[in-house]
């Protein structure tokens, strides 16, 4: 009699345990649910952009400052020309953006200007876009060593943002400061669009892990689908 009393006893704690992470189940799939609708909702455009105009990518630091030693001027050109070059590849299928050409400068002007609310005008006047993507670059520093025994990792800085025009609203602003990490010490890489790599990438690759993450997270400019 007492083991069929213990038996039921365990039986009813059993089911009560079952209600209640059922009850918790059910709550956390409902909440996770309106937190991922209301994400949605707030990513959901507010302006209505005829196109984007892509303006050069600058350097953070003038590439003829004194401040930047020979090896970082010529490791700050060489990420803007792969920046360049990832922003044409990114964006070539999309009738909606339109990139600059250095035949669209006027003689002597400066591709690599720094960004200011004067430049972006002029960009998005020229190629008659009524929103300017402007791409600034802070650091390019090159990976040494193989690419599975790196003795230094690729380190890479960039910011941009995404102005409307006239008035300079600003719809997206995303940075990307990181230095590679080891696939053992960065797990939480896959969520930042870097991790995963079993091997050292370069800097030219490690830049455009990150940008494509970035850009992602702007509703205009993610890739399309």
């Amino acid at each position: 009699m007492g083991e069929q009393m213990i038996a039921k006893k365990s039986s009813i704690k059993g089911i009560a345990l079952a209600g209640i992470l059922g009850i918790l189940s059910q709550s956390l799939l409902s909440s996770g649910c309106s937190k991922k609708n209301l994400k949605s909702s707030e990513q959901l455009p507010d302006f209505a952009i005829s196109c984007v105009a892509v303006a050069p990518a600058s350097s953070g630091t003038p590439l003829d400052s004194e401040l930047l030693s020979k090896i970082e001027k010529k490791e700050l050109e060489d990420g803007l020309y792969y920046l360049n070059n990832f922003l044409k590849k990114h964006f070539i299928s999309r009738h909606d953006v339109r990139l600059f050409s250095d035949g669209q400068l006027s003689d002597g002007e400066d591709s690599s200007a720094p960004p200011s609310m004067e430049r972006a005008k002029k960009f998005a006047n020229k190629l008659s876009c009524n929103a300017v993507l402007e791409t600034t670059l802070h650091r390019y520093k090159e990976r040494v060593g193989g690419n599975m025994t790196a003795k230094e990792p690729a380190s890479v800085a960039f910011e941009y943002r995404l102005l409307a025009m006239p008035d300079g609203k600003v719809l997206c602003l995303e940075s990307f400061d990181a230095e590679q990490k080891s696939l053992m010490e960065n797990l939480l890489g896959f969520r930042e669009g870097t991790g995963g790599s079993l091997t050292w990438l370069t800097a030219k690759e490690f830049m455009k892990k990150g940008l494509r993450n970035r850009l992602g997270k702007c509703s205009y400019l993610a890739e399309e689908k």
